[in-house]
């Protein structure tokens, strides 16, 4: 993990140096454009503490934002540089004629139509929460009409939708008739106030389901990256378990004498200390049930295979929630899947892009999303 961590590093600040280096060729690209010489010294000073700004705002929540638009921008344009290469080269000494062309592409208004058009995708896409379905089937013996499980994981409640937003998802939640509710972490983050808190698993806990409903931690619910929390942890367990919330630390449920649960304790407060092995949950356990795992975070797949585990349920990832980060993540493997069904074997692994999203309410990658699975 530290190699990977420095890879990270070493790639982001690559990506800052191609960004700033390309943004000066652009300035001063437009600079030409508008008979604006930006050759002196004093211009490239200024375009170098613009560039300093905008990574130092990067560091707070409307820099990223705005670093997200200028990233994007940027990536629009390159890919409008380059289709104008391939013009020039198949038009050759025809190309100053394309006097349309030519316009359109020394004001930009590409890269500025596309950026635009995708950052409006991006939160009407976040805001607009839709249900995505899976079966899995088995071979484990299981009632006839199988078990309906629903799943809802980073909501990061602040980040986009209201409390109406969330009831609303919930009473589709429950006109679903799920059999199963599965929370699998960062239902709030260091954002979320005290009430807010409160009132989010409140909305969560009138969700209908015949067996119950169950919640895991994620890395972000206890307000880890916080030094003055809003509430505290035996606030948030309150607030979970007055609501009929079921919390699972590395505990282990039976239903139905056929069906065992086993939720995890998150990853990112156990690592070296007391994060239980699967082998030691599943002492005890009938391997004859079907056995469904939750665990915030996508790891440990290898251990759940060999483990016996047939179904293991996260969120944590987002999907990447900004193209093209989705495919980064899956190159470098911090997790051992980003989004979707993983199979091995007789496991299955399955990631959820989330609710929500972390930060900011813009999400390119994967829908806002609950998660309906119907075991068969």
């Amino acid at each position: 993990m530290d190699i990977l961590f420095i890879g990270l590093i070493i790639f982001i600040l690559a990506v800052f140096a191609g960004v700033a280096a390309y943004v000066y060729r652009f300035v001063k690209r437009i600079g030409r454009n508008l008979d604006i010489h930006v050759e002196n010294r004093w211009a490239r000073f200024g375009i170098t503490v613009l560039g300093v700004i905008i990574f130092v705002a990067s560091m707070s929540l409307f820099g990223i934002v705005a670093l997200i638009v200028l990233l994007h921008f940027v990536a629009i344009s390159m890919l409008v540089d380059v289709g104008n290469i391939l013009i020039k080269k198949v038009k050759k000494e025809n190309y100053s004629k394309l006097k349309i062309w030519n316009n359109i592409y020394k004001c930009c208004i590409i890269p500025l139509v596309a950026t635009i058009v995708t950052m409006i995708y991006g939160y009407v896409n976040m805001m607009n929460v839709v249900e995505t379905s899976y079966v899995i089937n088995t071979g484990k013996v299981i009632r006839d009409e199988g078990y309906r499980i629903g799943l809802v994981a980073d909501i990061h409640f602040g980040v986009s939708l209201d409390i109406e937003g969330l009831q609303e998802v919930c009473d589709e939640i429950s006109s679903k008739d799920v059999d199963i509710m599965v929370l699998c972490g960062d239902i709030v983050d260091e954002g979320t106030s005290y009430e807010e808190m409160q009132q989010v698993f409140e909305t969560l806990g009138t969700i209908d389901s015949e067996y119950g409903i169950y919640y895991v931690y994620g890395n972000h619910d206890r307000q880890t990256y916080r030094d003055n929390k809003s509430f505290t942890t035996e606030q948030l367990n309150e607030a979970i378990t007055s609501n009929g919330i079921k919390i699972l630390l590395d505990e282990t449920v039976a239903i139905n004498d056929e069906f065992t649960i086993i939720g995890r304790n998150d990853a990112s407060f156990t690592k070296g200390t007391n994060r239980k092995n699967m082998e030691d949950l599943l002492e005890g356990v009938d391997m004859n049930d079907f056995i469904l795992t939750l665990d915030h975070q996508p790891t440990g797949y290898e251990e759940n295979q060999k483990a016996g585990t047939d179904l293991l349920l996260s969120g944590h990832t987002h999907a990447g929630q900004i193209w093209p980060a989705n495919i980064f993540l899956s190159i470098v493997k911090f997790d051992d899947a980003v989004y979707g069904i993983t199979e091995m074997g007789n496991f299955k692994g399955l990631v959820t892009s989330g609710v929500a999203g972390w930060g900011f309410p813009i999400k390119t990658s994967a829908p806002a999303e609950y998660v309906i699975i119907d075991v068969q």
